[in-house]
């Protein structure tokens, strides 16, 4: 099994929505996802 890293500001890059979750890797039943956002999160 081999590492890959995974590079935020690519990632990120790639959309331009925001407060919509994108799944950026899967791990087994995992999903890691990155989301942008603007204004206050309360």
């Amino acid at each position: 099994m081999s590492h890959i890293a995974i590079n935020f500001a690519e990632k990120l890059s790639l959309f331009q929505e925001q407060w919509t979750p994108k799944v950026i890797a899967e791990m087994n039943d995992y999903q890691f996802k990155v989301v942008k956002v603007e204004g206050d999160f309360v």
